[in-house]
Order: C-alpha cells, then sequence, then structure tokens
C-alpha cells in the first residue's frame, strides 16, 4: 500500500530521511546537485520552519521526499528552493485546470489513448517519457487535459528519488498529428504550461527529442523554444525521422514502432496501474492549499529576497548552512 503522506503544515512530528539511493546516486547528487549529508537535515528543517510560519501556505506537505523535490531541483540554494515551493503551491491554486485535477480515475479514459508513457529507466537512471501528440482525440481532450495527464505522469514518478536526481528524457512524436492538435492550444494556454516549465518542474529536464514536426507547426515550435530558459534550449533537438532516437535511447526501452524491444500497451498498461496505486495519495496532495488573499511576506520588497515573517522564518537560519 503506498504511504500516503500529511498535509499538516505543522506536524508534531517530521518524518526522517532515509535515503534510497545506491551509492553511485549519492555521490551524483553530491558531484551536480550540491547534496550533501551534514546539509541535507539542516536544510530539511529550515524548509520545514518556513512552511510553517509562513502565513499564506495553509496545509502543505513537509515529509523529507517532497522537499527534497525543490532543494534539487535548486541543487540546495534554500532560498531559491523555498520561492520555487510557495510558486508551485500559488500555480495549482490559480491554474487548479491545468494542475491540480489529476485524479487518474478520471483521466483514465485520455491514459488509455495511449499518448502520454512513461517508458522507464535509461541506463543512466533517467525516466523516459514517450508523448505521441497525434493520439490525442482532438474531439475529448483539450490542453488542460493533457496537462493534467503530464502532470499525472510526473507526479506519479517524482518521489522515487533516483529521477529526482538522474531527471527526465522526453520523447515528442508528431506523427498523425494534425493542425487540430496545434490550434487548440491558445497563446494563453501555451504560456501558462511555458511558465509552469521554466519556474515550477520538479525535474531535471535533460533532453528533449522532438519527431517528425509538421512544417505548419514550425512556428508555434520556435515561439515554445523562444521562452524557455537557454539551458533547456540546448537539450532541444528536433529530428526528421525516428531512426536518429536509436542512438538517443536505450534500445531495451525504445518502442517496438521504433526498432526497439518494448510494447507501448504494456508500458501504459504499467503506467495507469502505478497511477492508481498513487491515487490517495494525489488526491491528498490535491488539499494542499496556499491562501493568496493574505499578503505575500515579500509583497513590498522588490529585492526578490523573503521579509519580515519570511526573513524571521529562513533567512537568518539559512545563514547558519554552508550551502549556495
Amino acid at each position: 500500500m503506498v504511504s500516503v503522506p500529511s498535509i499538516e503544515k505543522r506536524p508534531s512530528v517530521y518524518d526522517e530521511y532515509r535515503t534510497t539511493l545506491e551509492p553511485k546516486y549519492l555521490i551524483k547528487a553530491r558531484e551536480e546537485l550540491n547534496e550533501h549529508d551534514h546539509i541535507r537535515e539542516p536544510a530539511l528543517a529550515q524548509m520545514r520552519e518556513f512552511i510553517a510560519k509562513h502565513p499564506q501556505i495553509v496545509r502543505c506537505r513537509t515529509d523529507a521526499v517532497f522537499l527534497l523535490r525543490f532543494l534539487r531541483s535548486r541543487k540546495f540554494n534554500l532560498l531559491a528552493a523555498s520561492d520555487m515551493l510557495v510558486k508551485y503551491l500559488s500555480c495549482c491554486i490559480r491554474e487548479v485546470e491545468f494542475f491540480n485535477e489529476i485524479d487518474p480515475c478520471v483521466l483514465d479514459p485520455v491514459i488509455r489513448q495511449c499518448a502520454m508513457i512513461p517508458l522507464g529507466q535509461d541506463s543512466h537512471g533517467r525516466l523516459v517519457v514517450f508523448v505521441r501528440l497525434g493520439k490525442f482525440d482532438v474531439k475529448t481532450t483539450s490542453p488542460e487535459i493533457q496537462t493534467r495527464l503530464a502532470c499525472l505522469l510526473l507526479e506519479t514518478y517524482v518521489d522515487t528519488e533516483i529521477y529526482q536526481i538522474t531527471g527526465l528524457v522526453a520523447m515528442v512524436d508528431f506523427q498523425d498529428a494534425t493542425t487540430n492538435h496545434f490550434v487548440i492550444w491558445t497563446l494563453p494556454k501555451l504560456k501558462v504550461v511555458l511558465e509552469a516549465l521554466n519556474t515550477i518542474t520538479q525535474y531535471r529536464i535533460r533532453e528533449i527529442h522532438a519527431v517528425q514536426l509538421p512544417k505548419y507547426a514550425a512556428a508555434i515550435a520556435e515561439f515554445f523554444v523562444a521562452r524557455v530558459s537557454e539551458k533547456l534550449k540546448g537539450r532541444i533537438k528536433f529530428h526528421k525521422t525516428p531512426d536518429a532516437l536509436k542512438d538517443a535511447i536505450d534500445e531495451s526501452i525504445l518502442p517496438t514502432i521504433y526498432g526497439g524491444k518494448q510494447s507501448l500497451e504494456e508500458a501504459n498498461e504499467k503506467f495507469r496501474q502505478r497511477a492508481m496505486q498513487e491515487r490517495e495519495r494525489l488526491l491528498k496532495q490535491a488539499d494542499m492549499f496556499i491562501d493568496l488573499s493574505i499578503p505575500s511576506p515579500n509583497a513590498n520588497n522588490n529585492t526578490g529576497v523573503h521579509s519580515s515573517v519570511a526573513d524571521e522564518a529562513v533567512i537568518g537560519s539559512f545563514r547558519k548552512l554552508n550551502v549556495d
């Protein structure tokens, strides 16, 4: 049975972190993410203190593996990690239809379209995700539903510690995509997703492979690429044919339709079952809440650094830690 973490912002007892990582990934975390044994526990303690004292945060997970998502994503820069957490909670409140309604039972008909499938772990320990835009039924899906499916997939696996360290590789195949698959993505909806991609994504996106992009969609692709971070721009590759993926994706997890060894249907069913197992946690997590009607601690601070209450909760204590 999957454990369901509490969303009480001040629990009477906090969980104790016990790593699930192999030594080689602990080394990778230390070298690439500044994660050291003597820093991890104090960092978790300060994140918890930040949550407990933040006036807007009403309900939030405080378990170690959840908070490590943000700390690892921001390479243990505690101010950046706490800021990312607040933005994440705020986004889930402001854009509920995109990010916070991820019940796998409700999304089951979309899962069964086999349009967005986690292929598993590659030889580098990264999660590989396969997206087939043309397989979405445009009569029954929308950008909001497609985004919720993506959130469901990512949320299902992000508490797996190895993926917090190694990151994610995305394959996006545009075969069978029609103009209708693109025109439903209006400019405001694209901006919502791009803002989330740039500010609250808790995975390290290592590569994005776009395959068989139709010429009529080039303008949308240019718009997308122009608005992602500079680091991510260098990790996006466009391929005319799927053959190029044979050099980029391990044969063991590459779909059989590309000459690999994995059945897409079997991979999709594994995802479906895993998401159903995680359902109780996902529904509980959807009840996390930040009250945006309460003034933000840094509302009158143009420096980008938390003031008053947040100063007390975070900055003074953060200075005790040897972090970037």
